[in-house]
This record gives structure tokens, C-alpha cells and sequence, in this order.
């Protein structure tokens, strides 16, 4: 059985969103199957950088789709929620992300980059990686002193 599936481009303003929020996305596409198939469509953001794109898992939705047999291509459309689960809970940071939104077992793929704009990640439970350079230095002060004191008090 083939499934053949082409996403219509996606042509998106960039939008901000809250750490913690549920996003929609609804695509459609051209699709031509033999017969009744049950597909899961999946969307999510991703991050870009030196080494590539990186979605974030954490966020990641999906849906079930029914797309009855058609042998010439038919229309469909499929709507799948996602949570941007705040970086706290092991999820987004705040920053501007791609949106990817891909059919599983197929090549179907559309992505769009810089459309999520994420925000309002609380600081309050990231508090020891900002101290952490200081953390550091004391705890290297701390081995260090004892060896010079040793050190000082054997050549005297």
C-alpha cells in the first residue's frame, strides 16, 4: 500500500506564547492512499543552531487522522495540540523557535523557522545555576588555602 502526502506550505506570523500554553496547529494537505488508513500527525518546536535543528520532545503533540481511500489526490486537514511545557518541568526555554509538523512513517514534513516566540519562564527555581561561577571559585578557594598554608608553614 502506498501513502503519498504533501504538506500545503505554511506561511505563518510570528506569535508569542507563554511558557505553559496549549498550541494549535492545523494543516492541510494532499494525500492519496488505497485504502482507509489511520495516520498520526505530530507538531512541535524546534530549536536552530551551529550543529542543526533540535526539537524540543517535551513539547511535542499528536493526533490520530482517518484519511478515507481516495486513488486521486484528495484534500485534508488535521489539527493537533501541544503544550509548551515550561523549562522548569524539563521543557521550552524562552527564546524564538521553529514550528515542525510532520505525518509518522511518512516523508511528509513542513517546518517553519522563527513563528514561536516563547516567554514567561519564572527564574525563580533556576537560582543555582546563576550562582554557580561563584559556587565554584569558593569551593577552589577553599581547596587551595590549605595547600598554601601547608606549604607555608614547611619552609619556615
Amino acid at each position: 500500500m502506498v501513502l503519498d502526502i504533501a504538506f500545503a506550505p505554511m506561511a505563518l506570523a510570528p506569535t508569542t506564547f507563554n511558557a505553559g500554553d496549549t498550541v494549535r496547529v492545523t494543516v492541510s494537505f494532499r494525500y492519496v492512499v488505497g485504502v482507509t488508513k489511520t495516520v498520526k500527525l505530530l507538531a512541535g518546536p524546534y530549536s536552530t543552531n551551529l550543529f542543526g535543528k533540535h526539537l524540543v520532545n517535551a513539547c511535542v503533540g499528536q493526533a490520530d487522522l482517518t484519511l478515507p481511500a481516495s486513488s486521486t489526490p484528495a484534500e485534508g486537514t488535521g489539527s493537533v495540540d501541544f503544550l509548551l511545557v515550561p523549562k522548569s518541568s524539563g521543557g521550552i526555554d524562552d527564546g524564538t523557535f521553529g514550528l515542525r509538523v510532520w505525518i509518522e512513517d511518512t516523508n511528509a514534513v513542513a517546518e517553519q523557522d522563527a513563528v514561536i516566540i516563547v516567554s514567561g519562564n519564572s527564574s525563580g527555581g533556576d537560582m543555582l545555576s546563576g550562582m554557580m561561577p561563584m559556587l565554584m571559585m569558593l569551593l577552589m578557594m577553599g581547596m587551595i588555602m590549605p595547600m598554601t598554608q601547608q606549604m607555608g608553614e614547611e619552609s619556615g
